[in-house]
């Protein structure tokens, strides 16, 4: 997943920045010395990654931070044989040196600048024209860094994380676009132009595409209720999966299918960055005060918590399960879904591996899985998220809620608890996409176990929760989705077929 964050002062654009010409190759003494100084502070520096080494000088966060998105090592070291300054090793800026001469904010515009240059260069190739930064987009947590620039007329989007992520990704959408292709349709993932291999981090350079637009998909701002058009815009991209999972059908149980309809439930809550997560936003509160105890909702609804029904999950978890699938992206929702220039559909960031468990049939799973990502993200993790990024998540709740006593209180929740029309028109036509036929019963048992699967995941990543409302509100409709799960499941009567 990545979203759009175009910087204020892009580096080498603002009229202060020294020149270029303050930089110069550095000579093989200066080398020599820099790593002398690498194999005594880093040992298992890789030669094949870029680099920079800031040898009698800092590099402040914020340039660290920015290097570290373009795939570049930042070092520190002091070494009395080196000139003060920047130097660079590996890419096409290999060797140079950026002495620090200039004031600190100049010194770190112009390494940025020779940097990024340098990386766009390498991706481009020598006989391309010269690149242009464009953007950089927020990374998900399968990627370091996503930097898109201009090529000619094409821009192009280079994803930079660790090497067997990014080939496998790589890889991945090679398959299913040539699948696609045999077929006589576009491509369902952006066109793959070549993957770098540097040591232990690999460069997949892609197509870039238009994200969906998602104010669109939402009647209010701050995207708690769907618009009543919002299926008609994901069409195309249902459209397009339909033919998918209908091509790569089998009659063939999943072997990821456990590990997400039961198993990871287990394992989240034991999971370090869990753990890490909610005490940072509880302090000394325990854990079981949120996810052991009743969930109280808002109109008087109590629903079980967290424990409850993972029990419950327990107990029926075998007869949920399917016995057949097809191939999946994994992470389906409005930041994982692009337009072309031609405003056909494509998808990023496919998720193969969850909790890093690898299996035989990476790739192949149940399609339920799938929409249910979606689902999760248009009720409620769009709100909760917009929230969380605009510091208004203290506004998901009326008063103040915590953990603690014989219920969790969240009743004063301002996020709609029910499906509305638009969100069951949506779950209507993305059940049509399936390719098998089976009890709808069990479909929609699965849909909103798999909403609540994907919505729980979000409680381990700090970054994105921010503060205990947020993550309290997407411990809400966890327990809430299971809720639906459940009364769909033990509903008599209901063993209708999908397109009733």
């Amino acid at each position: 997943m990545f979203l759009s964050t175009r910087p204020t002062t892009p580096a080498g654009t603002a009229p202060d920045h020294p020149s270029a010409l303050d930089a110069r190759p550095a000579t093989a003494g200066e080398l020599a010395a820099v790593y002398a100084a690498l194999a005594r502070t880093a040992p298992q520096l890789s030669a094949a990654a870029p680099a920079v080494v800031f040898a009698g000088i800092g590099a402040g966060p914020a340039l660290v931070e920015r290097l570290h998105r373009f795939g570049v090592d930042v070092h520190v070291v002091e070494e009395p044989g080196v000139g003060r300054g920047a130097y660079v090793l590996g890419g096409a800026a290999h060797a140079t040196c950026i002495p620090a001469g200039a004031g600190e904010h100049e010194h770190a515009a112009l390494v940025a600048a020779i940097v990024e240059q340098a990386r766009m260069r390498t991706w481009a190739g020598d006989a391309g024209p010269e690149p242009r930064f464009t953007t950089m987009h927020t990374p998900g947590s399968d990627s370091r860094g996503v930097v898109q620039f201009l090529l000619g007329d094409a821009e192009i989007v280079a994803k930079i994380g660790a090497v067997d992520a990014i080939a496998g990704e790589a890889r991945f959408a090679r398959e299913v676009n040539a699948l696609m292709a045999a077929e006589r349709r576009r491509g369902l993932f952006p066109q793959v132009h070549g993957l770098r291999l540097e040591g232990r981090q690999g460069v997949s350079l892609m197509e870039a595409g238009e994200p969906l637009p998602i104010d669109p998909l939402f009647a209010d701002p701050e995207r708690t209720t769907l618009a009543d058009d919002a299926a008609d815009r994901l069409q195309p991209h249902l459209d397009e999966l339909a033919i998918w999972y209908q091509l790569t059908a089998r009659s063939q149980r999943p072997t990821v299918v456990d590990y997400l309809y039961r198993e990871r439930y287990h394992v989240l809550r034991e999971h370090p960055d869990f753990v890490a997560t909610f005490t940072a936003l509880f302090g000394d509160v325990p854990p079981q005060d949120a996810l052991d105890v009743p969930v109280e909702l808002p109109g008087g609804l109590v629903v079980p918590g967290y424990g409850a029904a993972v029990a419950w999950l327990e107990d029926v978890g075998p007869r949920l399960l399917p016995d057949h699938g097809s191939a999946v992206h994994g992470d389906i929702y409005a930041a994982n879904m692009l337009l072309r220039a031609d405003g056909s559909p494509m998808l990023i960031d496919p998720r193969t591996v969850w909790e890093g468990r690898d299996r035989p049939d990476v790739g192949y799973g149940d399609p339920v899985f799938d929409l249910a990502t979606l689902l999760h993200g248009v009720l409620p993790m769009a709100a909760i998220l917009r929230a969380a990024h605009a510091g208004t998540s203290s506004e998901l709740f009326g008063a103040r809620p915590w953990p603690g006593g014989a219920t969790l209180d969240l009743s004063s929740l301002r996020l709609p608890v029910d499906f509305p029309a638009a969100v069951g028109e949506l779950e209507r036509r993305m059940l049509r996409s399936l390719p098998h036929d089976e009890p709808l019963r069990d479909v929609r048992t699965r849909l909103y176990v798999g909403a609540a699967t994907s919505l729980a995941g979000w409680l381990k990543y700090p970054r994105a929760m921010r503060t205990p409302q947020a993550w309290l509100a997407t411990l809400a409709y966890v327990a809430w989705y299971l809720w639906q799960a459940r009364n769909v499941w033990e509903q008599p009567g209901s063993n209708g077929r999908q397109d009733s």
